[in-house]
């Protein structure tokens, strides 16, 4: 690979990784989420922002919750997690996932146009130079998810 283009990707990947926790913080989950660790899954490779979850966040608390980082290569591995970040690579099942997480209250986070049609809740894009990410109200309200206004605000653009 191109060590330009890997080294834009490694720049990005603590952006995005802060944005995971951040959204955690942001967003409200049903009181059965509450309870035990705070999963933040990681669907895909494991490289850039899986490494920088791990490193900076895993740990640390989101309400009384610590933080567990996890990854996976299969969509059989996951049981519960509350947010699962979909790898650009892993982008094809997106579409899967959302069926297997219906009913359920996990946030489901890609980084590929169109995505947000295919179930995702929160998209990342690329506005200029800029790391962004777009929220579909929609779909966070299947799952039973509360987004804060505040963290709507933020985003470039917000689906209903």
């Amino acid at each position: 690979m191109d060590p330009e283009v890997t080294q834009m990707k490694d720049t990005r990947s603590p952006v995005k990784a802060m944005y995971l926790y951040n959204f955690a913080t942001l967003i409200d989950w049903p009181s059965e989420y509450r309870k035990g660790n705070f999963v933040i899954g990681v669907y895909g490779n494991k490289e850039g922002v899986y490494d920088n979850l791990k490193s900076k966040f895993e740990g640390k608390d989101i309400g009384s919750q610590e933080i567990v980082v996890k990854n996976y290569t299969s969509a059989s591995q996951i049981s519960k997690a509350h947010i699962l970040y979909v790898t650009p690579r892993s982008s094809a099942q997106v579409g899967s996932l959302n069926s297997q997480f219906k009913g359920k209250s996990t946030l489901i986070v890609s980084e590929k146009s169109g995505h947000l049609s295919k179930g995702a809740a929160i998209n990342f894009v690329v506005k200029g130079t800029s790391q962004k990410f777009e929220i579909n109200k929609g779909n966070a309200k299947k799952h039973k998810l509360v987004i804060a206004d505040r963290l709507l605000k933020l985003a470039s653009n917000v689906v209903e």
